[in-house]
C-alpha cells in the first residue's frame, strides 16, 4: 500500500512544477554536449544489445555505458588511493564520498520527478483520448442536427408554400392569426 509523506495530491504535484530554468540549473549546470564519435561495430552491437535488454533508446543505453565506464574508472582511482592509505589519498577519498551521497540523493530526486511527471503524463494521455472521443462524438451530433436543420427549412418552406395556397385571394386582408402565423415561419426559416 503506497503511503504519502503529505497531503499533496497528483494535480498539486504538478502546478508545483520546477521551472525549467531552475530544473536545468540544479540538475545540468553546465547543460548538455553532443557527442559525435566512432565505435567498433561490436561496441555498438553491445550497446544495441543493452538497449533491447533494457527497453531503452540506443541514446540512453549509450549514456548508460558511458555513465557505467566512468564509475569504473572512479573505482579504480578509489582504490588505489586506499592502497596508498596517506592523508591526501583519505581527503580525496572523502571528497568521491560526498560526491557519490550527493548523486544519490539527486538520483532519488530526480527519479520521484520522474515518477510523478509520468503520472501526470499518463491522467493527461487519458483525458485528452476522452477529450478526442467527445470531439468525434460532437461532430456528429452537430453533422446530425445540421441534417435535421436542413430537413426543418424544407418542411417549413413546404407549409409555407401550402399556407399560401389556403391565403384569401388578393385583395382580401389576411386576419391578424394568419398573418402572424406567417411571420413564425418565416422567422423559424430564419428569413425574417
Amino acid at each position: 500500500m503506497a503511503q504519502q509523506l503529505n497531503g499533496d495530491s497528483l494535480l498539486d504535484e504538478i502546478t508545483a512544477r520546477i521551472p525549467e530554468a531552475e530544473f536545468q540549473a540544479e540538475y545540468f549546470p553546465d547543460g548538455m554536449a553532443e557527442v559525435t564519435m566512432q565505435l567498433a561495430a561490436d561496441m555498438l552491437e553491445e550497446i544495441k544489445a543493452l538497449a533491447g535488454e533494457r527497453g531503452w533508446s540506443e541514446a540512453d543505453a549509450a549514456a548508460f555505458a558511458l555513465g557505467y565506464g566512468i564509475g569504473c574508472m572512479k573505482e579504480a582511482q578509489a582504490r588505489q588511493l586506499l592502497e596508498r592509505n596517506d592523508q591526501a589519498a583519505r581527503d580525496e577519498i572523502d571528497l568521491m564520498l560526498r560526491d557519490m551521497r550527493e548523486m544519490h540523493a539527486q538520483y532519488a530526486v530526480m527519479k520521484h520527478r520522474t515518477w510523478t511527471f509520468l503520472q501526470a503524463f499518463q491522467a493527461a494521455s487519458l483525458s485528452s483520448g476522452a477529450l478526442v472521443n467527445q470531439v468525434a462524438g460532437l461532430k456528429s451530433v452537430v453533422t446530425r442536427l445540421r441534417a435535421e436543420n436542413d430537413d426543418l427549412r424544407q418542411e417549413i418552406v413546404r407549409l409555407q408554400a401550402m399556407l399560401d395556397e389556403v391565403q384569401p385571394a388578393a385583395g382580401n386582408t389576411p386576419t391578424e392569426q394568419e398573418t402572424q402565423g406567417a411571420s413564425f415561419w418565416y422567422r423559424l426559416a430564419g428569413k425574417g
